[in-house]
C-alpha cells in the first residue's frame, strides 16, 4: 500500500495555542460549577439535619414524657400542641425538599389557566386579611385601578410563590409593620410585589438569598415553622413560568421582592 504523504494541519501555533488556551479555561469553569454545587449539596445536608434534629428530639422528649411522667390534664394539652407544631413543620420541609427537587429536575407539570391577574391577586390578599396568622400586622393591596392583565400560570403553585414571599415578609418583621402587596404592568409583562417594614437584609446576604443551601440569619430555628427552601422554591417555580425575581432591602428598613410574569 502506498503510503500517504504528511499533511501539516491547516492551522497555526498559535490558533492551536489559543483553542486550547479556551479549552483550559472551559474546563476549569465547569470544575468551578462542580465544586460549588458540591459545596451548595453539603451546606444543604447539613442545614437539614440541623433542622431536622430540633423537632426530632422535641417529639422523642415529649413521647417518653407521655410514657414515663404523670403530666395534669394541661401539661397533656400543652405537649400535644407541642408535638402538633413540630409535625407540622416536619411535614412541610419533607413537602419542601420534594418540590424543589421536582422543580429543578424539571418532574413537576404545570396545569396552566388563564387568570384575570388583578382577581386573583385580590382573592389572595384577602385570604391573608382574613387569616389569624398575619391579624398583628398591617396588609396592604396597591393595585392599578384597571390593571387589564392576564397570566397564564398555574395557579395552585403561584399561590405557593405568593404565600412564600408573605411568610417571609411577617416572618422577618414585627408587630405593626406593614406588607403590602402591590402590581404594575409593563410592556408584555406584569410586575408583582411583595413588600415589607422589617429588619430588612444585610448587603452581604442579600446575593445568597435565593440559594438553597443559604440561612440568613444563624438564629433561624424550627420554631418558625419554615424550611429556609421557601426562596429557592420561589425562584423555581417562576423560572418555569418564565419569569424572573429580584430582591431589594435595607437594614431596618424592610425588603421588596419582586417578579414579573408574561402577560398572556
Amino acid at each position: 500500500m502506498e503510503k500517504k504523504p504528511y499533511t501539516p494541519p491547516e492551522i497555526s501555533r498559535e490558533e492551536l495555542q489559543r483553542q486550547l488556551f479556551e479549552a483550559n479555561l472551559s474546563l476549569q469553569s465547569a470544575n468551578e460549577r462542580l465544586q460549588e454545587e458540591q459545596r451548595q449539596r453539603t451546606a444543604l445536608f447539613a442545614n437539614l439535619s440541623h433542622d431536622l434534629r430540633a423537632p426530632i428530639t422535641a417529639l422523642s422528649n415529649a413521647v417518653e414524657y407521655l410514657k414515663t411522667g404523670q403530666p395534669t390534664g394541661e401539661e397533656r394539652e400543652e405537649i400535644l400542641n407541642l408535638m402538633e407544631k413540630r409535625v407540622s413543620f416536619l411535614k412541610r420541609l419533607v413537602e419542601d425538599m420534594f418540590l424543589l427537587a421536582k422543580m429543578e429536575n424539571g418532574d413537576t407539570p404545570l396545569h396552566l389557566n388563564r387568570v384575570d391577574a388583578g382577581a386573583f391577586l385580590e382573592e389572595y390578599f384577602y385570604s391573608c386579611q382574613a387569616d389569624p396568622y398575619y391579624a398583628d400586622r398591617v396588609l396592604q393591596l396597591e393595585l392599578p385601578e384597571e390593571l387589564d392583565a392576564a397570566l397564564c400560570i398555574d395557579s395552585e403553585l403561584m399561590v405557593r410563590v405568593l404565600d412564600n414571599l408573605f411568610t417571609n415578609a411577617r416572618k422577618y418583621s414585627q408587630t405593626g409593620d406593614s406588607i403590602i402587596l402591590s402590581a404594575r404592568r409593563g410592556e408584555g409583562y406584569l410586575e408583582i410585589t411583595v413588600a415589607d417594614t422589617g429588619v430588612g437584609i444585610s448587603p452581604e446576604a442579600l446575593p445568597h438569598i435565593f440559594e438553597r443551601s443559604y440561612r440568613a440569619s444563624s438564629a433561624r430555628t424550627p420554631a418558625d415553622g419554615s424550611s429556609g427552601l421557601g426562596l429557592s422554591i420561589v425562584q423555581k417555580i417562576l423560572e418555569r413560568h418564565g419569569g424572573t425575581i429580584r430582591c431589594q432591602s435595607t437594614p431596618q428598613k424592610g425588603s421588596q421582592f419582586t417578579f414579573t410574569l408574561p402577560i398572556t
